[in-house]
C-alpha cells in the first residue's frame, strides 16, 4: 500500500508528459507585428487622402527587421546591414515565442538510469540534458529549439536513431533583438523597406514613428 502514492505520481507525470505527436510548426508572429501596414508599400502610387494628411503633419516612418534569437544570428545580421551601408539601431525586448522541445519518451526513477539513456543518445551525436522533473522522476532532454526549420532538421536526425522520443510545443518568453534605423519620410522609408525585402531574409516591417514609439520605444539600446 505504501507504493501506491509513487505509482500514482508516476502515472500522472507520464500522462502529462505524453503529448500528441505532430510535426513542428512555425512560431507565431507577435501580435504587435500582425497589424502593421501592408507588406508591399508602393512608393510610386499616389497616397490616399489620409496618407497625404499624415505627410503634411510631418509624420516620420520606421523600418524594422525580423527578430533574431541567437547571438550568432544577431552578429551576422548586423554585419550584413553594415555591409549594405546602413546604420542599424538595436532593439531588445522580451517576446513570447514557440519553443520546440524534444525529450526521450521514457520517464526514469533514477538519475543513473536517465544518464545511461542520455549516453545512448550522445553516441548518436545528439546533445542531451538530464532533467529532474519531480522528486524521484527524471527525463532526458534532447533539444530546445526556437525555429521551426531547425526543429524539423532535429526531428529527422532523431528518427534515424530508432528510439522513441516526445515532441512538444511551448510558448515561452525569451529575450529577442531586432534592428531599426533612423526615422525618415514615408518615401525614403518605403525605399529602405524594398531594399531590405529583396534580400529575402530581413522580413522588414514598415510603421509610423508614433506606432513605433508605442511598441518599441522602450526597447532601443544605447
Amino acid at each position: 500500500m505504501k507504493k501506491i502514492p509513487l505509482i500514482i505520481l508516476t502515472i500522472a507525470l507520464s500522462a502529462l508528459a505524453w503529448l500528441a505527436w505532430q510535426s513542428p510548426m512555425p512560431a507565431p508572429v507577435p501580435a504587435a507585428i500582425q497589424t502593421e501596414l501592408p507588406p508591399n508599400p508602393d512608393v510610386n502610387k499616389n497616397s490616399a487622402t489620409s496618407d497625404h494628411t499624415t505627410e503634411q503633419t510631418g509624420q516620420r516612418w520606421r523600418v524594422i527587421t525580423r527578430r533574431v534569437l541567437s547571438e550568432e544570428g544577431i552578429r551576422a545580421l548586423k554585419y550584413r546591414l553594415k555591409r549594405m551601408g546602413l546604420k542599424p539601431i538595436t532593439l531588445q525586448n522580451t517576446e513570447e515565442v514557440t519553443m520546440h522541445a524534444f525529450d526521450d519518451a521514457v520517464l526514469f526513477k533514477s538519475k543513473k538510469r536517465a544518464s545511461a539513456i542520455a549516453a545512448f543518445w550522445q553516441q548518436h551525436d545528439v546533445e542531451t540534458t538530464v532533467i529532474k522533473a519531480a522528486p524521484g522522476v527524471y527525463l532526458v532532454g534532447l533539444g530546445r529549439l526556437y525555429q521551426a526549420r531547425y526543429a524539423k532538421e532535429m526531428q529527422k536526425e532523431l528518427d534515424k536513431v530508432g528510439r522513441k522520443y516526445r515532441y512538444q510545443q511551448r510558448i515561452v518568453p525569451i529575450p529577442v533583438k531586432r534592428f531599426t534605423f533612423a526615422p525618415r519620410d514615408k518615401h525614403s522609408a518605403a525605399m529602405l523597406w524594398k531594399k531590405l525585402d529583396v534580400t529575402g531574409v530581413m522580413m522588414p516591417v514598415l510603421m509610423p514613428e508614433t506606432q513605433f514609439q508605442q511598441v518599441y520605444g522602450d526597447s532601443i539600446q544605447p
